[in-house]
Formats: structure tokens, sequence, C-alpha cells
């Protein structure tokens, strides 16, 4: 067997090795969480009589939910699913800020179709989940 070969099958061998360490160490989503179900359960600041987990659920398509710890140490649930926002089917992206201490939430950051949402367009999105909570409520009444 010639060098040349030897260098192959060491790069080969090297190459399954870092493949096989990236798969097996890849970070599954957290999506059974005790700050999950706080949230889910939780209440939006001027929105104190329908719970988040039941907004969201009727307003959005196929919701997502999953917890994770960012780099700032923050504890973060992040809900994403597709809405009709502003006349444009996309995708929504909403994180949830945990206070560990308190065990309260905020609203933090908010994504619709990859670009980040002003305060103003936030308030309208939020408005709108609840708005389709609402109508779908009368609807079944």
């Amino acid at each position: 067997m010639s060098l040349g070969n030897h260098i192959r099958i060491f790069l080969c061998v090297v190459f399954m090795g870092v493949l096989v360490g990236y798969v097996f160490n890849a970070q599954k989503d957290i999506t059974d969480h005790a700050y999950i179900e706080m949230v889910k359960e939780g209440y939006l600041e001027n929105f104190s009589d329908v719970k988040v987990r039941n907004a969201f659920n009727y307003a959005f398509f196929e919701p997502y939910w999953r917890y994770y710890e960012a780099k700032t140490g923050e504890h973060v649930v992040e809900l994403s699913g597709d809405i009709l926002f502003q006349g444009k089917d996309g995708h929504a992206i909403l994180q949830f800020v945990v206070n560990e201490h308190t065990e309260q939430f905020s609203l933090r950051g908010m994504k619709f179709n990859d670009t980040v949402l002003s305060t103003v367009q936030k308030q309208q999105l939020v408005g709108l989940v609840y708005q389709t909570w609402e109508m779908k409520q009368l609807a079944y009444e």
C-alpha cells in the first residue's frame, strides 16, 4: 500500500470520527421543562383573562415550544409557529425570558420571517393573537 493510500485512509477515519462526534453531541431541543409549563399556564401583561397557551395555540399553526439557557445565563422559552401577520403568511418566533427567582416571565424578542419586530409590531402581533383567540371563542359559542 502506498503512502497516498495511507493518507486517504487516515483522512477518512478522521472525517468519520468528527461526523460521529457531531451526531452524538448534537444538542436536542428541550420541549418538556417546568419553565415551558410556567409560560404556557401564565398570562401576559394586559391579557390577564387568557392563558398564553390558549391564545397562541389558537393563533399559531403548529406551535412549537422549546426551552434553552442563553449564553447570558437567562432562561428562555421560545415559541415558534406560522401565522398570518400584516397580510403575509410567515413564521413567527417569540422569546419569553423567565426569572427563576420570582418565577415570572416577560416577552422579549420577537421575529417574523427572520425580521426582528419593533415594539409597535410586537404589540400588533400579540394583539392579533389575542384577537384571533376571541374571534374563535365567539365562533364556538
